[in-house]
């Protein structure tokens, strides 16, 4: 009888401290599915989490944070208090034919972390991932190179993270690093490279393949661990 009630106790604080984490972003983190080379970071989160944990993934590709905005009523509805809300923006921001400039970009996430925080759920603002850094023709021996974008916007939402006290975790920086650690060849291999769009030949280096999404999230975890910040809870 003991073991039973043992059992039972257990099964209930696991219901109790089960939470999801809340995708909200662009193409790096939206779904994907097994018949495609582009890959999800926040859905290659899902292995790495602690049983009765979930992910919710409410990202978008070519979406900004104006054009979030829309949809964002049935993204809140879909949070519960004690979850986390990872929001990542910035690569498609910049776009010259979608830009958001930096006052509506902090703005906007400004709100979205306040919505989060009325659920009762804990907002995360990321940086947006870093492109591969090197080009298809690039040397052996090249050295990576950020765009600027990446880490303009991820500075904008740095400052939002800062001034409002919530939890920030700097992907820009964690994959750039990376990649410039790894060198050109194992840089590229985790994008996807000779690609189509529209119907013509492109090289990607934007859009991490399924390897590059499994290091990404690999890394945003080894962060969160080595700060102690409270999502680390969710994980093995």
């Amino acid at each position: 009888m003991k073991t039973i009630i043992a059992l039972s106790v257990a099964a209930i604080s696991l219901a109790a401290s089960a939470a999801n984490i809340v995708l909200i972003g662009d193409s790096t983190l939206a779904p994907r599915s097994d018949a495609v080379k582009l890959g999800s970071w926040g859905d290659s989160l899902k292995p790495l989490l602690a049983p009765g944990n979930g992910i919710v993934n409410r990202s978008v590709g070519g979406r900004t944070v104006r054009t979030t905005k829309p949809g964002w009523a049935k993204s809140l509805d879909l949070i519960s208090k004690g979850d986390f809300v990872i929001i990542q923006f910035g690569i498609n921001d910049a776009n010259k034919k979608k830009l958001v400039e930096e006052a509506e970009f902090k703005k906007t996430l400004e709100e979205f972390a306040a919505d989060v925080q009325a659920k009762g759920a804990t907002p995360i603002i990321c940086s947006p991932v870093a492109n591969a850094g090197y080009g298809k023709k690039s040397a052996s021996d090249a050295t990576f190179k950020l765009t600027p974008s990446r880490r303009t916007y991820g500075d904008y939402a740095k400052a939002v993270a800062e001034e409002k006290k919530l939890a920030y975790v700097d992907m820009t920086a964690l994959t750039a690093a990376e990649l410039a650690k790894v060198g050109r060849d194992a840089a590229l291999a985790f994008y996807v490279g000779d690609s189509k769009r529209d119907g013509k030949p492109i090289f990607d280096t934007t859009h991490p393949n399924k390897a590059g999404a499994k290091r990404f999230a690999e890394l945003f975890v080894a962060d969160v661990k080595a700060r102690k910040l409270p999502v680390a809870s969710l994980f093995k």
